[in-house]
């Protein structure tokens, strides 16, 4: 008797705790890699996806990753491949097309008005590994163990090498990799960049706003051509 007492216990606690899991709001442990784990991987996956020519033509991102070493083989109509070592100064990569390496190291920020081979090969590299790895690849980007996650990670290593000019070592604490906290630097700087605007218009204390005319009253002009 006391044995069933305790079997039908067990039953109704494991219900309950499932019950539990299973409420919403209830938040369930997520697994996230971190920037070491995303540093320090291992890994090989491809993403393939219909291409050019109505579809005849297959597209394919190869990402191979060995600690620092990232290469990312783009396969098309022409077969284009990056290499890069995130933990090598100086910031560069190394591009082969067509049978061609060249080397492109980077010595300014890429924007708008600033345009270079350099910058050229890395916007090519970002929008390939956008288009075709991040859409296509399958799984959860947070995982490793994904063909997502391991593009996404091979991603954010490469955009805080080449697209912000930060070194990676093996031997420190690696810097957080991920996009959110890009935008609250980007938000930074344009509070900084409004205030700075906001103090150029604001005066000293205790000064006028806007000087005003030393135009003399009426009544001392009159007074003035009385004396003479």
């Amino acid at each position: 008797m006391s044995c069933c007492k305790f079997s039908l216990f067990l039953v109704a606690s494991l219900f309950a705790l499932s019950s539990f899991a299973e409420e919403p709001g209830v938040q369930k442990q997520v697994e996230k890699f971190t920037p070491k784990e995303c540093l320090m991987s291992k890994y090989e996956t491809t993403v393939a996806h219909k291409g050019e020519l109505w579809g005849l033509m297959k597209k394919s991102l190869s990402v191979k990753k060995d600690v620092c070493k990232i290469t990312i083989l783009d396969e098309g109509f022409f077969d284009s491949e990056w290499r890069v070592d995130v933990c090598r100064e100086p910031i560069h990569m190394k591009v082969t097309i067509r049978g061609n390496l060249e080397v492109h190291k980077r010595k300014a920020e890429c924007d708008d008005s600033k345009q270079s081979e350099y910058c050229d090969f890395w916007g090519r590299l970002e929008a390939e590994m956008e288009d075709q790895g991040l859409i296509f690849a399958e799984g959860e980007r947070e995982k490793l163990s994904t063909s997502h996650g391991k593009v996404y990670c091979s991603y954010l290593l490469l955009k805080k090498y080449l697209g912000e000019g930060e070194l990676f070592s093996k031997y420190e604490d690696p810097i957080d990799i991920y996009q959110a906290d890009i935008y609250q630097a980007e938000k930074k700087d344009e509070q900084k960049t409004d205030q700075k605007s906001g103090s150029k218009g604001s005066k000293a204390p205790g000064l006028p706003l806007s000087p005003q005319p030393s135009t003399p009253a009426k009544s001392e002009k009159v007074e003035a051509q009385g004396r003479f």
